[in-house]
């Protein structure tokens, strides 16, 4: 009796994961800019916090935020719109430039021809970069910046209520969940915002700082579209392991396209990789530390996943999105062990300090004061 309970149980655990799975899925253009919404309002919260202390109202710091926000989702909305015409523009010229590079190519492996059965003009690029797919990429790429301009909107609304609502956040779990579980549901709360605070403050200050050193580098090699590649280099570093492989790639090939040289595109290409890895396999160790101590297999699992979900964005938010789940599984008791299955370093969780059980205080009465959380 108790197996056949338990194959129940166990059955109706994989159709509620599948049944959310589909959920997730199907609405991800409401759960996308949610989730955006609900991490940036993590970071910000600090300043806002600060500025709270300064007896700043609350409508001047929700304005300052919303300007921040708005007005780097405006830029990156301006260089991919600009990148996307200038792109436009070159289409003809780089349509011949890689004809031509097809040509040379194919000459270069004639030696090769037996084992590869190529032949000169084997490759047609002409049935690839013909007006039709030229006019198919102008409508997509129309598409996504509509999409984008309408999940910024979205992004700012939930700000709006995000904001001002996470100021007595934690106050409202102690005081609606004192005494029920049997784990402290604030410090779970302080310890989602603190990790990814952390990881997203310092990753991106990391990734701004590649993108910039990145765009200089073409700047002086005068590759085109620096600025959109710059931007993508800034995104593309959020994806663990591949991120950076696709962000040299894109330039390298841009500029052997463009200048038809192989030796200085590998010599940008080497160059941007050799500030890539100073970067991110000295510095950002060093000031990250293990902060977010996930295994590089569960990192793989999750790119592939939330990319299947949602696609790039999903792939970026892959990484907070396990490190939220780990940190609520590892400040509960019955889930601990799936925690130290997530972690990547033995000795980091080994030593965790025990969760706290919730018997603090009853929250006292007037909780609802005008002092801001701490957290």
């Amino acid at each position: 009796m108790q197996s056949a309970n338990r194959t129940i149980v166990v059955c109706i655990a994989i159709i509620a994961v599948i049944a959310s799975a589909i959920v997730i899925r199907e609405l991800q253009s409401i759960l996308i800019p949610f989730t955006l919404a609900g991490l940036l309002s993590i970071v910000y919260r600090p300043l806002v916090t600060k500025m709270r202390s300064w007896k700043i109202p609350m409508v001047l710091c929700l304005l300052a935020v919303l300007v921040v926000t708005a007005g780097a989702l405006y830029g990156m909305f301006m260089i991919i719109s600009v990148g996307i015409d200038a792109a436009q523009e070159k289409a003809p010229e780089y349509k011949t430039r890689i004809s031509q590079l097809t040509v040379e190519a194919d000459d270069y492996m004639k030696g090769f021809s037996k084992t590869l059965s190529m032949r000169p003009g084997s490759l047609k690029l002409e049935t690839i970069l013909n007006e039709e797919s030229m006019k198919n990429m102008a409508t997509s790429a129309a598409n996504s910046l509509v999409a984008f301009a309408g999940d910024s909107v979205l992004i700012l609304l939930f700000l709006i209520f995000m904001i001002p609502g996470g100021e007595f956040f934690a106050r409202k779990l102690r005081f609606a969940f004192d005494g029920v579980t049997t784990f402290d549901v604030v410090a779970v709360y302080r310890a989602v915002n603190e990790k990814v605070r952390r990881y997203l403050g310092i990753k991106t200050i990391l990734n701004a700082v590649v993108a910039l050193l990145t765009y200089v580098v073409l700047l002086i090699w005068g590759v085109d579209f620096a600025e959109l590649i710059a931007l993508i280099t800034f995104l593309m570093h959020y994806l663990p392991n591949i991120g950076s492989f696709l962000s040299t790639v894109i330039p390298g090939v841009v500029a052997l396209v463009q200048f038809g040289s192989i030796g200085e595109a590998l010599l940008i290409v080497l160059i941007l990789v050799v500030l890539q890895n100073v970067i991110g396999n000295i510095i950002e160790p060093k000031i990250m530390g293990t902060s977010l101590d996930l295994s590089p297999v569960l990192v793989l699992f999750a790119l592939a996943f939330w990319g299947w979900m949602w696609g790039v964005v999903g792939m970026i938010l892959s990484v907070p999105i396990m490190a939220v789940t780990k940190v609520v599984l590892e400040n509960i008791p019955g889930t601990k062990p799936l925690a130290i299955l997530m972690g990547g370093n033995l000795k980091t969780t080994k030593h965790k300090v025990e969760p706290k059980v919730a018997n603090s205080p009853k929250l006292p009465t007037g909780y609802e004061s005008n002092e801001p959380d701490a957290a």
